[in-house]
């Protein structure tokens, strides 16, 4: 009997545990990928605070492939994860355009260095990349790529030779309270729909913003595999962008290309919804509304910015010491230079411009549905 009433006591414990069972928490010295291979679709991994070299020498230093939770315990101390033998890429989750991977939280990461891209999903649909501290990617820092139904919160982006963060051919993203800064560009949006960026900061960079022409998506011939999204669809609100003044250290390519001290660039961006922003103290610009084959001389059926909206944003201080470039004279708060049709400018705050008068009106299009 005694046995009896011990076993009727332990079994709501045993139970309990039982939510446990498909938690795994990695120790330092011990391996992530070895946890992620090891662990089963939809478990959680935990990993506790210290500096994390794999030695596997795969592409990726943590290659996800399943539906995971990812979590850095960094409560009492940073989850770095540093280059190993091999590595290019920090956190790289992999699906295929016939097999998305499905259900991914990565969450409170330090990731520095990296070759290519510090936290990259590639055909992953309800993700969430939180809390995350990327830094010096020399590609992207964070970077959804062909990824959908994702939220993209309180991460802090940083140095490299590209984007801070870029979503590319993405649907369905929401980009929230990221701190971007030291890059060629903060924040990167192309080929991609019904993004949706709010109260990010984005400083000392050589642009702060960019949303462009599906040439620049780095997708090429495959750019049609964006879901099919050839244009923008962007609704970016109540930011803060300023001193984006960083002297450009990329030479050549499109990249190389970008003229210091732009707050927010739109080069043949399309359907994209601009408000309540702060685009100030930039050296060139605070906002350049463009065609992007008059800047880049790359040659498109259609390179020129349709149906924008810019209400309501404070754009002062911009353009008072541009770099030396062929658009030095350009210099103002605002620059509109090759605009297609459907754009519209009111109630924004400047007081230099070139072109802008061109799409100014007395009241623009309220922002899309759902927005």
């Amino acid at each position: 009997m005694k046995r009896l009433m011990l076993a009727l006591v332990l079994l709501p414990v045993a139970l309990g545990c039982s939510g446990d069972s498909n938690t795994i928490t990695v120790e330092p010295g011990e391996s992530i990928q070895a946890a992620v291979d090891a662990a089963a679709p939809g478990s959680r991994i935990e990993v506790m605070p210290g500096e994390y070299v794999e030695t596997h020498g795969g592409q990726a230093a943590v290659l996800v492939e399943k539906s995971l939770q990812l979590i850095g315990r960094n409560e009492d101390g940073e989850v770095k994860i540093l280059p190993g033998p091999g590595n290019t890429e920090g956190i790289f989750v992999r699906g295929t355009a016939d097999a998305f991977i499905e259900d991914i939280l990565i969450e409170g990461f330090t990731i520095d260095g990296f070759s290519a891209n510090g936290i990259w999903t590639f055909y992953v649909r309800n993700f969430e990349i939180r809390n995350n501290n990327v830094g010096n990617s020399d590609h992207v820092g964070i970077y959804p790529q062909l990824s959908a139904q994702g939220l993209v919160e309180d991460n802090v982006a940083f140095g490299g030779l590209d984007s801070a963060l870029w979503v590319s051919g993405s649907e369905d993203v929401r980009v929230i309270d990221n701190e971007l800064y030291g890059a060629p560009i903060g924040l990167q949006v192309n080929v991609s729909k019904n993004v949706d960026v709010e109260n990010i900061t984005a400083y000392d960079n050589v642009v702060g913003v960019t949303f462009t022409h599906p040439l620049a998506s780095g997708l090429g011939d495959d750019v049609d595999l964006a879901f099919g999204y050839r244009n923008e669809s962007v609704t970016f609100t109540n930011s803060n962008v300023y001193d984006n003044n960083l002297p450009n250290p990329v030479s050549g390519g499109l990249v190389g290309d970008l003229p210091t001290g732009t707050g927010l660039l739109m080069a043949g961006s399309d359907h994209t919804y601009v408000e309540g922003n702060a685009l100030v103290d930039n050296d060139y610009a605070g906002l350049v509304l463009v065609d992007f084959c008059v800047v880049t001389g790359e040659v498109d059926a259609d390179c020129a910015p349709d149906g924008n909206t810019i209400v309501g944003n404070t754009i002062t201080g911009n353009g008072m010491n541009p770099p030396d470039s062929p658009f030095a004279d350009l210099a103002s708060d605002v620059i509109v230079v090759g605009a297609g049709t459907g754009n519209c400018m009111a109630d924004n705050t400047y007081d230099t411009d070139v072109g802008a008068e061109g799409i100014e009106a007395a009241s623009c299009p309220p922002p899309p549905s759902g927005s």
